[in-house]
């Protein structure tokens, strides 16, 4: 007898299958069955499936589940597993709901489909969620020759390689959440798809983050997710606080409508007919009597009624009959039998060999779910004995194991078993003494390390907590370090932060010395760059950060590690808007750099020291450092650059470059640079590069007054930012979008976008304001709103260190203030001030632009002779031989004030 005799439970089984023939309409479902533990929850999943296969000869099934060990600090465990069944991993797991051949071969018939999603629409996903390498040994090479996707598997699987140490991570969760979404609403216009997510009660929050996403955006499509978990364990919240899984159930009900399906809920009698359906799943001549004690003693408590009934055949409380039927035994006696679930397991597991309960103590301390080979070496047994065990006695004999199918890690393979309940993985590891738990703890830590090889930070939060739990805490550190990265890669930042702290807290504990100290200083790197992502560039907490770990790198003596920290610190800095900060410290960064012999790094602080002095209006000095990059830079050398540190410092410097050249005038050698940053990082298919150089030249065609091949470049740059998930240059993006329309003749509608955007950009805390200010307060120009054009703009003006557009920032307050009569004084005044600093700078084009402005003043006061003085000094160099709107706009008003002095110069003759 098994908890598979579900038919009771036709409500609720009605329930589901009503879900199900919406998601088959088109209109995707998510529900939740929850109860306490052991309330039938898988077991009515199971029944459902079996149905819906039954019902559908298409529909695929695709599960995933939480660790009550480290679930919390796994990203999206469930939804990985989910991920890697329909892209390829089609071992039967029985455990859960029961997957077949059947829906294995369904999972084999999809898998062409999905990796085409994942290659052409979501490959964000790739090396996050599944490694490209693992998805080409799945596909096979020949079928990836054959549809053209071997070299793009390659390449990403290399670039996984590259990346797998890299400062930079996916910064944005939410891009994450979103390919994960339409991979499964894609997939699902091929087939219909049930997506099973158990025990979410030990869900973490990336994961919950995801499932909330998935639950607001399954309109249109044929999904159905079904969600389990225990109503008991949710009700104790988690760390002091309500779970988080309450507030998104509640939001998906205002949603959706009722999503749960409560099993502690159910009416008497539905409990009752669970007991008389579980009992005559085999034959029986068990009367009326029987049913009514069973019934009284398990209340129909699904977890309890079976195992109870099981013990009780065990016992020889029920034999069988000369026809084979369950008939009551003599002994049985109702008051000997355990009163409550807990009781039931510890009779069946004191019932086990020696030898058995050994092997299933050593399972427990890897946790509900466990690997049979590291049983096998913690018990100096050959693996196929300890599967056979497993298979044979434990899961077919005594149902208190089932088998999981295989993971494949390189060259490993282990076999993956599950223990029936929960229940009875507590029971056994609570069986343990505190000093027998340490010692397997390290066994089974030791075991999983070999095993996995290369492999072992995939399961680094698993090792963390084997080796903590054996004393170990530098091992435990070192994977609590290995798991934040892994986190952070993913984009789970609030997981990341609480595996790095937790590191730091284990190696602070460790004896003085080098080792403690390279430790603490790679936890704090990784940290710092974790809350870069996470709470942005405006966080309190951010700097200090970064200066702990200078602290410890200047400790450790180590210049590698130094200058990486140093560099990290420069790009928070600099996005900051802390320019003086950080021109202060080049010479000596730039020193330790080339100390070091590494071109990347050598490569990386030439481009941010660069970038510095251009934002402080120090050109000669920009350019020299620019240069610098761009001629040491060699594509096949360095393209890798930028999936190592996570932007290429070739595009970068190609992109700051072009904006120096056309500062001092040179606008064909500027068009030539962004269309080399462009190029390279195309060719490289480095998304974040081809981010940054499409909106540098979105910029210079701004700058150029070219404002359709602004708009297509911005929306260009939008497009891929977008993609990447970049929120920060999203709003960049905008910006430049907004300028164009309203330059264009949509002033209100660009005006929408650039205050948008704007508040968006400041969000992300960068203190790099003055241009989006500008173009702000330019707009407002256009609308004729003077005041709000001048508080955009006052709001930069005095408030940053950004000196390279101050001279334009002068120029349209004047601009501004024209609008109405009687500023003229105070806008010749701040015309003046940007001529004199553009010259001083050597920002020939700004000086343009404040010349013609000024020009145009000075004419409207009858100053004509000086205005020409004034345009003649600046229009020579920004405009030789070029066409360009700023250049007519000179050309045309000199020709103006010529035709204004040659009445003056004939009157005199």
């Amino acid at each position: 007898m098994g908890t598979h005799a579900f038919v009771g439970r036709v409500q609720e089984l009605a329930q589901l299958h009503s879900h199900f023939d919406q998601a088959l309409g088109g209109n995707g479902q998510i529900c939740f069955v929850i109860g306490r533990a052991g309330s039938g929850k898988t077991a009515l999943v199971r029944h459902f499936v079996e149905g819906a296969f039954a019902r559908d000869k298409e529909v695929v099934l695709a599960v995933g589940s939480c660790n009550a060990q480290i679930g919390l600090g796994d990203p999206y465990l469930p939804f990985r597993e989910a991920l890697a069944m329909l892209a390829g991993d089609v071992s039967p797991k029985q455990s859960t709901v029961g997957i077949t051949p059947e829906n294995s071969q369904r999972l084999r018939t999809v898998l062409v489909r999905s990796v085409q999603v994942l290659v052409d629409i979501t490959p964000e996903l790739l090396n996050v969620f599944i490694p490209a390498g693992d998805l080409l040994g799945k596909l096979g090479k020949s079928v990836a020759d054959k549809v053209g996707w071997m070299e793009r598997l390659e390449l990403l699987s290399k670039r996984r390689a590259l990346a797998a140490g890299a400062a930079e991570a996916v910064s944005d969760q939410g891009r994450i959440i979103e390919q994960y979404t339409a991979f499964l609403k894609e997939l699902s216009a091929t087939v219909p798809l049930i997506l099973f997510l158990d025990d979410l009660q030990w869900a973490d929050s990336a994961s919950i983050n995801l499932l909330f996403h998935l639950g607001r955006h399954l309109e249109g499509s044929r999904i159905l997710v079904v969600g389990a978990y225990r109503t008991d364990d949710v009700a104790l919240g988690r760390g002091g606080e309500r779970h988080p899984l309450v507030p998104v159930v509640n939001e998906l009900t205002r949603y959706h409508g009722d999503v749960d399906i409560d099993l502690d809920g159910l009416a008497t009698d539905v409990n009752r007919r669970f007991v008389d359906e579980l009992l005559d799943s085999e034959p029986n001549a068990l009367g009326r009597a029987f049913r009514q004690a069973l019934f009284h003693k398990t209340a129909g408590h699904a977890l309890f009624t079976a195992e109870l009934v099981r013990a009780m055949q065990e016992r020889g409380d029920l034999i069988r009959d000369e026809q084979g039927r369950w008939i009551e035994g003599p002994a049985l006696d109702w008051g000997a039998l355990p009163a409550r679930v807990e009781g039931v397991v510890e009779e069946r597991v004191g019932r086990l060999r020696a030898g058995l309960r050994r092997m299933l103590q050593v399972a427990s301390i890897e946790g509900e779910a466990f690997t049979a080979e590291v049983v096998a070496r913690v018990e100096g047994l050959p693996e196929r004995e300890a599967i056979r065990k497993l298979g044979r006695e434990l899961e077919r004999q005594l149902r208190l194991v089932s088998a999981e199918g295989l993971i494949r890690l390189g060259r490993s393979r282990l076999s993956r078993y599950r223990f029936a309940h929960n229940l009875f993985q507590q029971y056994l590891y609570g069986s343990l003494s505190q000093a027998e738990r340490a010692y397997l703890h390290l066994d089974v830590g030791e075991a999983l390390e070999a095993l996995l090889g290369l492999h072992a930070p995939e399961m680094a939060a698993q090792l963390a907590r084997h080796f903590e739990e054996a004393s170990v805490p530098v091992k435990a550190a070192q994977y609590l370090l290995q798991a934040g990265e892994r986190a952070r890669r993913m984009a789970a930042h609030q997981e990341a932060v609480e595996h790095l702290e937790h590191g730091q807290r284990l190696a602070a504990g460790l004896p003085a010395g080098p080792e403690r100290t390279r430790l603490q200083l790679d936890l704090q790197i990784s940290l710092a760059m974790t809350l870069v992502a996470m709470q942005g560039y405006a966080s309190p907490a951010v700097d200090p950060a970064f200066a702990r770990a200078r602290e410890l790198a200047r400790t450790l003596g180590d210049p590698a590690r130094l200058v990486h920290v140093l560099l990290g610190q420069m790009v928070f800095r600099l996005m900051r808007g802390d320019l003086q900060h950080v021109a202060a410290e080049g010479d000596e960064v730039l020193g330790l750099v080339q100390g070091l012999g590494d071109e990347g790094y050598l490569l990386t602080c030439h481009a941010l020291l660069g970038v510095a002095f251009l934002y402080l209006g120090q050109h000669g000095r920009a350019r020299q450092h620019l240069e610098a990059t761009t001629s040491l830079y060699d594509p096949d050398r360095h393209g890798e650059l930028a999936f190592q540190h996570g932007q290429d410092p070739g595009v970068a410097a190609w992109s700051f470059l072009a904006r120096v050249l056309w500062l001092q005038g040179y606008t064909k050698e500027a068009l030539a640079c962004s269309e080399s940053a462009l190029k390279v990082a195309t060719e490289n298919d480095h998304l974040y590069s081809q981010t940054i150089a499409s909106l540098h030249i979105a910029t210079l065609r701004a700058f150029l007054r070219q404002w359709p091949e602004c708009q297509s470049m911005a929306e260009q740059a939008r497009d891929l930012a977008r993609r990447g998930g970049f929120g920060m240059w999203r709003a960049n993006a905008a910006i430049l979008r907004g300028t164009a329309l309203a330059h264009q003749g949509r002033v209100e509608e660009g005006l929408r976008e650039l205050t948008q955007a704007q508040y968006l950009w400041q969000a992300t805390g960068a203190g790099l304001v003055a241009y989006g200010a500008s173009c702000l307060a330019d707009a407002y120009r256009l609308a004729g709103r003077r005041e709000e054009g001048i508080l955009a703009l006052d709001e930069s003006l005095y408030h940053s260190e950004e000196a390279w557009w101050q001279p334009e920032q002068y120029r349209l307050k004047a601009e501004l203030l024209l609008l109405a009569p009687g500023d003229e004084p105070e806008a010749e005044r701040l015309l003046q001030q940007a001529l004199a600093q553009a010259r001083e700078q050597g920002a020939r084009a700004l000086e343009l632009r404040a010349a013609t402005s000024l020009a145009r003043l000075l004419r409207s006061q009858g100053r004509s002779p000086e205005a020409r003085a004034q345009l003649l000094e600046s229009i020579d160099g920004p405009c030789d031989g070029l066409d360009m709107p700023d250049c007519r706009d000179a050309r045309r008003f000199l020709r103006e004030l010529e035709g204004d002095l040659q009445p003056v110069a004939a009157g005199r003759g």
